[in-house]
């Protein structure tokens, strides 16, 4: 059972390893949702105590079948919810075009998905999607992995890591929060995990920052990881103060001049020409 009720990807050896778990747990049938534009793929997908229905993600128009597009899949979500114990979506192709579509779409998801009863897995093919990609999406939600003993790094870039470190640093603030919902968080402490850091570029994220640079750290050692979360740590501490700074300043400047430097202090550029502008004008 996923505690807290959040989406997470997985390969489908992983997903049946858990569902299989699952069933073995409960003394009655579960019902499992799969929402894929390739049906044909399980006509013969068979787990012991699971009633398995599968809804045809499709462009073609026809009854009970789900709309091709990302909003369908997640009103369909939606509508049973309560019906189904388990989802399996199957339908990355059908988000957009980019990583970043994907990404939007995970948020929103992820945002959706509330209810502890019911699971709800996406299914990703680490053939099709590059390691960057993957490492970027792991970082918007968890991941699960197969069950195993001995997991090496690239069982961590493909299938996620689904343990939960022991010793993580909860998001709280040091700081208070401004007008815009910004606000430093406590620092990580040193040999943070990599699920620490998959949080914090969540929340980063969640924030309005463009934190993309740090996406690769997820795949690195840990001293390069930690060395590249400091430089973006850093930026981001002063990207919040120069925006709080210019919240206090933008009645001494333009909209268009006050839109444009926040702007950049969301996209982390610029930060040395944001600070000598509000310099100037505080002058």
């Amino acid at each position: 059972m996923n505690v807290d009720g959040r989406p997470r990807l997985a390969s489908l050896p992983a997903i049946k390893d858990e569902l299989t778990r699952e069933s073995q747990e409960r003394d009655r049938v579960q019902r499992l949702r799969i929402i894929t534009r390739h049906p044909d793929r399980y006509a013969d997908f068979i787990l012991e105590g699971w009633s398995i229905d599968v809804g045809w993600c499709t462009p073609r128009p026809g009854q009970d079948r789900i709309a091709y597009t990302a909003d369908a899949v997640v009103q369909d979500v939606q509508d049973n919810v309560t019906k189904a114990t388990a989802y399996v979506i199957d339908v990355l192709d059908v988000l957009g075009p980019t990583s970043d579509d994907i990404a939007r779409w995970l948020l929103r998801l992820d945002d959706t998905c509330t209810n502890p009863d019911v699971d709800v897995y996406i299914l990703i093919d680490t053939s099709m999607h590059s390691s960057h990609d993957i490492a970027r999406w792991s970082s918007i939600t968890p991941t699960l992995s197969p069950q195993s003993e001995h997991s090496t790094a690239s069982d961590v870039l493909v299938h996620g890591v689904s343990t939960i470190a022991q010793h993580t640093t909860p998001a709280v603030n040091d700081d208070s929060v401004d007008t815009n919902g910004l606000r430093h968080l406590t620092r990580l402490p040193a040999g943070f995990s990599v699920d620490a850091l998959r949080r914090r570029i969540l929340q980063w994220r969640r924030m309005g920052f463009d934190v993309s640079d740090l996406e690769s750290a997820l795949v690195q050692d840990a001293e390069e990881r930690e060395q590249m979360y400091r430089h973006v740590e850093a930026r981001v501490r002063r990207a919040i103060d120069l925006d709080r700074q210019l919240t206090q300043f933008a009645g001494q400047l333009t909209a268009t001049d006050v839109e444009h430097c926040r702007f950049r202090l969301r996209q982390l550029t610029g930060l040395d020409d944001v600070a000598s502008k509000l310099s100037s004008e505080h002058v």
